[in-house]
């Protein structure tokens, strides 16, 4: 503070001591104040951000929450309202196998990850076939095993009210197995696959996380996420992984 902008006081040593203590103290209360500030605003840009892919909410009757959807309980409809024209829904059909009705969003933002969301429904397997047979439109999956079916518009209404059953998210950015744990915790189970893929298993979440193996061809792989209801956990995912995978070495 200059002297020649303030009040009258003593020129002594004394004075000039007292006023620097409490500039000094007037400095170091507005750096703490800027400081929890800075802290405050931090905590609030974290707190913001929401629908990050290890942001599962469940309860006690075995069901989950997680991009905003339920699986189990979310219709196909509620889904729509969700995503609007982004989601793409159509038959999947494997070669020999029943058609599946399946969705998903090209590019979809879970928090400040980004990748493509698939969802799958649980619907009556015979409308699924008449609507196979009254599709208007069909396109080769990428890998020439699988074919995909656009919905006629009667029939997409028809199925409506099918229940959201399994997403699959498949983020744009490599994950490790570090990672994963840091964020979703050490998993229950850990299965290796015969391609060398390494499948972490959260029954608790509804949750397995399968990363591709640090070497060889399917290195190239990406990660993928799959989450159901905790209560359908076993069923819908252990189970099949168990089949055809054996415990990873420790």
């Amino acid at each position: 503070m200059n002297s020649d902008d303030s009040p009258r006081s003593p020129r002594g040593p004394r004075a000039l001591g007292t006023a620097a203590i409490v500039l000094g103290g007037f400095v170091a209360l507005m750096a703490v104040f800027a400081g929890a500030m800075t802290l405050g605003a931090g905590q609030a840009r974290k707190a913001e951000v929401s629908g990050l892919p290890w942001q599962v909410q469940t309860d006690a009757a075995g069901g989950s929450q997680v991009f905003g959807l339920s699986p189990g309980r979310s219709s196909l409809a509620e889904v729509q309202m969700r995503f609007a024209d982004r989601l793409q829904i159509g038959l999947v059909s494997q070669t020999g196998q029943e058609p599946s009705l399946e969705a998903y969003v090209d590019t979809f933002e879970a928090g400040f990850i980004t990748g493509k969301l698939v969802l799958s429904f649980d619907a009556d397997p015979v409308e699924l076939r008449q609507a196979q047979a009254h599709s208007p439109k069909w396109e080769a999956g990428g890998d020439g095993r699988s074919r995909r079916y656009k919905l006629a518009a009667d029939d997409l209404e028809r199925q409506r009210s099918a229940r959201l059953m399994g997403l699959a998210f498949v983020p744009s950015a490599r994950l490790d197995e570090a990672t994963v744990i840091q964020r979703f915790g050490v998993p229950a189970e850990r299965l290796q696959g015969a391609s060398g893929e390494l499948q972490l298993l959260y029954p608790a979440q509804g949750v397995a996380i399968a990363l591709p193996p640090a070497e060889g061809e399917q290195s190239k792989a990406k990660p993928v996420l799959q989450y159901t209801a905790p209560a359908q956990f076993e069923e819908r995912l252990r189970a099949p992984l168990r089949a055809t995978q054996a415990p990873a070495p420790r």
